[in-house]
């Protein structure tokens, strides 16, 4: 594993005037109580977005996709008893264009 270093953090505080502008832009109707509540929570995750940010990824290789492209689905194996297509379409009543034909089901 690479060696990850980590610079000093900044604090930031959020005023209660930046959460009530946050809510209005997000169309949050806050209340007094909820925006006192929610100032210190944002400046919290602010500040740790912050830490990531300060983070020296320049010897960690951008990751494009985290899966690979392989197939991940079990391969279908036919049973050994099954009809061929001439087989069906030879029992069916009505037959066009290599299709069995029936009453319509949806409506």
């Amino acid at each position: 594993m690479k060696n990850i270093q980590i610079m000093k953090t900044t604090k930031t505080s959020l005023t209660p005037e930046e959460v009530k502008r946050i809510a209005r832009l997000a169309r949050l109707p806050l209340s007094q109580e909820e925006i006192e509540r929610f100032t210190p929570q944002l400046s919290e995750v602010l500040n740790y977005f912050n830490k990531l940010n300060e983070v020296d990824t320049s010897s960690v290789k951008p990751t494009y996709q985290s899966i690979s492209d392989e197939n991940r689905f079990q391969e279908q194996k036919l049973e050994a008893d099954t009809l061929s297509t001439e087989e069906v379409l030879k029992n069916a009543k009505e037959k066009k264009d290599g299709y069995v034909l029936t009453e319509q089901v949806i409506k």
